[in-house]
């Protein structure tokens, strides 16, 4: 069984040190940043089960600009943020809108953090199974399943529809889905090709993918 992954944005190196630590003791695979760059890059490139996340940052992207663009990468893994404090009322509440699940107040104990990130791993969704009205996407299978039979998708192509399934109905931008599945902006060629297998495997299955002119995909009924 693989490490559960954490990533840290913590501009105090010694407190984030301490974190790292202590979660590097428990087996966890430790991903460790300063700056709101930084953190968007490592999570686009280890694709963390959770993320603690603290609002001020070492450069011009603060905390709540990083979930933001977590949040159009990945609805579900867990963010908890941090702040000093100064936090306000206001800061609570944008928290929770943009997505957190827990806002913790610092000074913080090392304990406090722990409790948090076990209950918010514990809270997190199976998002693996997607039901539609004519058929069903099973991601971790790779599979759609559509009057009793199967039909099998490549990894690219199970990882893109995730995206596009978590994203129902909603326009995904050509740089995100290439950001969460190559890891890289410049291969949309090989997302055309992914798009026109699955429109393919899609048919007469109830699903579409939607091409919007200069903006991305979307999957609708």
């Amino acid at each position: 069984m693989s490490a559960t992954k954490i990533l840290i944005a913590e501009n105090n190196q010694d407190f984030s040190y301490v974190i790292q630590w202590h979660f590097e003791q428990k087996g966890f695979q430790v991903y460790l940043s300063t700056s709101g760059e930084e953190t968007i890059e490592l999570f686009v490139k280890n694709q963390p089960d959770i993320v603690l996340l603290d609002i001020h940052l070492d450069d011009e992207i603060n905390g709540k600009e990083v979930a933001r663009k977590i949040r159009t990468l990945n609805k579900y893994v867990p963010i908890i943020f941090m702040s000093g404090e100064n936090k306000s009322p206001a800061d609570v509440v944008e928290g929770f809108e943009i997505g957190c699940i827990y806002f913790l107040k610092k000074p913080i104990t090392i304990e406090e953090i722990d409790i948090h990130v076990n209950a918010a791993l514990k809270m997190k969704p199976s998002n693996s199974t997607y039901k539609f009205e004519k058929c069903s996407f099973l991601f971790e299978d790779k599979v759609i399943l559509f009057e009793g039979k199967k039909e099998y998708l490549s990894d690219k192509e199970a990882a893109v529809l995730r995206i596009l399934s978590d994203y129902f109905t909603e326009i995904v931008s050509l740089s995100d889905i290439l950001q969460a599945v190559w890891h890289n902006t410049f291969m949309e060629e090989s997302l055309r090709n992914v798009i026109s297998s699955l429109r393919k495997k899609l048919e007469n299955k109830g699903l579409t993918i939607e091409t919007v002119k200069n903006k991305g995909y979307r999957l609708i009924q």
